[in-house]
């Protein structure tokens, strides 16, 4: 298992303090679309830049997505 965290970014990044275990990096960016999913239909704005980024215990990004852009 592997330490990864969640940073919320819209601007001004807001830092993942606690992170969570994973085996792999693929199981920490699929929990990110979880986020991601949970943020978008449940915010009350609709900010562009709005967007999570996954960091390893290294402090690499590994995956970033943005909660209110969809390629629809």
């Amino acid at each position: 298992m592997a330490m990864f965290f969640f940073d919320m970014k819209d601007g001004v990044p807001m830092r993942d303090r606690v992170g969570k275990d994973f085996d792999t990096d693929a199981d920490a960016i699929a929990h990110c679309g979880m986020l991601t999913e949970h943020f978008y239909e449940d915010s009350l704005t609709d900010d562009p830049d709005l967007e999570i980024s996954v960091v390893n215990a290294s402090g690499r990004e590994i995956h970033r997505e943005f909660v209110h852009r969809r390629d629809h």
